[in-house]
């Protein structure tokens, strides 16, 4: 039933892709535009977000990314870029996005949708928050810097196995963060910004938020819960990193 475990999280032998169909330079130029268009980035300048969405897209690769992903969303699938650039500039907006309220959505037929309301934050939390996401913020300044520079001056231009051997070395740690924050905009709940169209929750089975409805006896006695996801190679090593990263 494990779906989770056809992933390779990161995958040293890759395709050469889009880097080989396009001449130097433009390649780097389409992706910096491809998702700015309409949209604006609360805090990613457009090549930023470039990157972020390039690597997390080796990190947990769609369709477009990997053939082997065929019928399985993958972060760009997710808009993992557009959740990680919501949670560093969640401060910059009104109220802060940081906490969805809740319990009801319309997702299950409710009558009001109290999470498209995020809470406002007291002051004690609002300094916390603006701690942690001015360091997170730095994170991916610097790290984004550091992809480029590790892939001889731009990750874009590089190809899908430059990339990955960049991002399994994990530089500072900066890969083990993005990682977790993909992970968490594949499978937060959509008013973040990430799990776009719920893809990450119908690709693992997963019914997302059912109240009013709530679940049944039955449900809740007899699930055990997703199969837990045993990565192997790199991303073994990976997961290993952010582990000890969190004093596990």
């Amino acid at each position: 039933m494990t779906k989770l475990g056809r992933r390779q999280v990161l995958k040293v032998a890759g395709f050469a892709g889009l880097a080989a169909a396009f001449p130097p330079g433009l390649l780097e130029q389409e992706l910096s535009t491809r998702r700015s268009g309409d949209a604006s980035w609360l805090v990613f300048t457009p090549h930023e977000a470039a990157v972020v969405e390039e690597a997390t897209a080796r990190l947990i690769p769609g369709p477009d990314d990997d053939p082997a992903e065929k019928g399985h969303p993958g972060a760009r699938e997710a808009n993992v870029t557009r959740y990680i650039d919501t949670m560093l500039g969640a401060l910059e907006l009104s109220p802060p996005k940081v906490f969805a309220g809740g319990p009801f959505s319309r997702r299950a037929g409710g009558r009001r949708d109290d999470m498209a309301t995020f809470l406002d934050l007291p002051p004690g939390a609002a300094y916390g928050w603006k701690r942690r996401l001015a360091a997170w913020s730095t994170a991916y300044r610097d790290g984004v810097a550091a992809l480029d520079a590790a892939c001889g001056g731009s990750f874009l231009r590089a190809g899908n196995a430059r990339r990955d051997a960049v991002l399994a070395k994990n530089e500072g740690g900066f890969v083990a963060v993005m990682f977790g924050h993909a992970v968490e905009g594949m499978y937060s709940v959509p008013e973040y910004g990430g799990n776009h169209d719920r893809v990450g929750w119908r690709d693992i089975g997963f019914p997302g938020d059912v109240q009013p409805r709530g679940y049944t006896p039955f449900e809740v006695s007899r699930s055990d819960g997703p199969d837990r996801y045993e990565p192997s190679g790199v991303g073994k090593q990976l997961l290993a990193l952010i582990e000890i990263s969190n004093g596990r």
